[in-house]
């Protein structure tokens, strides 16, 4: 395991515990993305989400090509809401792209996982998502199919979340 995700090995497993490693990662993430990037966070942690290095990677990501989606799936949708995440600036100009819905079943919202991960093999999760610790690879296909899997079955049974569109449609 490796502590330093700037190195040149792609499949390797990182342990990231501070807040430059994790936006470092995230955002190579994201750039590495090919058609979907997905998130599971708590409030979007502004730490993380209002960085001008991963908004740039997600700004460039949706605008790149067609056909790319990131599905967002929060604990709390009332937070960045109120703290006026950047990111949600940036989600009300490409609508078609961003997607937003919030966990309200009981049993996922114990789960206090957040993660970012893209559909070629990239990922980074926090177990404990009100922290920075977790573990992250920029190719780890295998991995990011449990981790979809899983983000899918509780996107499906969460509510989306309408009132972040600039209109409130």
């Amino acid at each position: 395991m490796n502590d330093t995700p700037g190195s040149d090995s792609t499949s390797e497993l990182f342990r990231i515990s501070d807040h430059p490693a994790a936006v470092d990662i995230a955002t190579r993430i994201v750039i590495a993305a090919r058609r979907r990037v997905w998130v599971r966070s708590l409030d979007l942690e502004a730490w993380l989400f209002d960085h001008p290095d991963l908004l740039a990677a997600l700004r460039g990501f949706a605008t790149a090509s067609r056909d790319v989606q990131v599905q967002v799936l929060l604990h709390d949708a009332a937070a960045p809401q109120a703290a006026h995440a950047k990111l949600l600036d940036l989600a009300q100009r490409l609508p078609s792209v961003f997607q937003f819905r919030e966990v309200t079943d009981p049993v996922y919202r114990e789960d206090r996982t957040a993660l970012i991960a893209n559909d070629v093999g990239g990922y980074y999760v926090r177990t404990l998502g009100e922290r920075v610790e977790g573990t992250a690879s920029l190719d780890a296909r295998a991995r990011v199919r449990q981790l979809q899997a899983r983000f899918e079955e509780i996107w499906e049974r969460s509510r989306p979340v309408g009132e972040y569109r600039a209109l409130g449609i």
